[in-house]
């Protein structure tokens, strides 16, 4: 009899044994699923920064090389009324006021494009020496030294833009 009452005992304990493992198992199991979870999550979390992070950064890019382009249209507007300037300049000190006014057409055509990238004050000084020239060219016959003094002035004035 006592041996079935240690094989009972055995058996007894290697049942309790095998629960045990098994609950322990299940304590394991729901805890790495938890894990797993917790990490598609974050996973899940850290992609969308990263995403949003990234569109930021290229819209931040994409503005820079729209201001850089914008900047260069400027820079060549500017430099299209400084060399009409130049030429029409030439042109009346040379008393060739037929050229000089096709040159300083150009210049007026430029004006509109350029006008409203710069400063205010900039844009009224030039404003004004455009007036000028057009009122000295226009008349019968230009008086070369008004003509010419106004164009320097209006040189300088082109020179001296301030970006707005």
């Amino acid at each position: 009899m006592f041996r079935l009452k240690s094989a009972l005992i055995i058996g007894l304990l290697s049942a309790l044994s095998l629960t045990a493992c098994s609950e322990a198992g299940d304590a394991v199991k729901d805890t790495a699923d938890k894990a797993k979870e917790t990490a598609a999550e974050t996973t899940e979390k850290v992609t969308d920064t990263a995403t949003e992070t990234a569109e930021k950064a290229k819209d931040t890019v994409s503005d820079t090389v729209n201001k850089g382009a914008d900047l260069v249209a400027l820079k060549d507007n500017v430099s299209t009324m400084k060399d009409g300037v130049t030429s029409t300049l030439d042109a009346a000190k040379s008393g060739d006021f037929d050229t000089a006014k096709t040159e300083f057409a150009k210049v007026q055509d430029a004006w509109p494009a350029l006008k409203d990238s710069i400063k205010p004050d900039s844009a009224q000084s030039i404003q004004e020496g455009i007036e000028t020239v057009k009122t000295s060219l226009g008349e019968g016959e230009p008086n070369k030294d008004n003509v010419v003094s106004a164009l320097k002035n209006l040189l300088t004035s082109v020179k001296d833009i301030k970006l707005g």
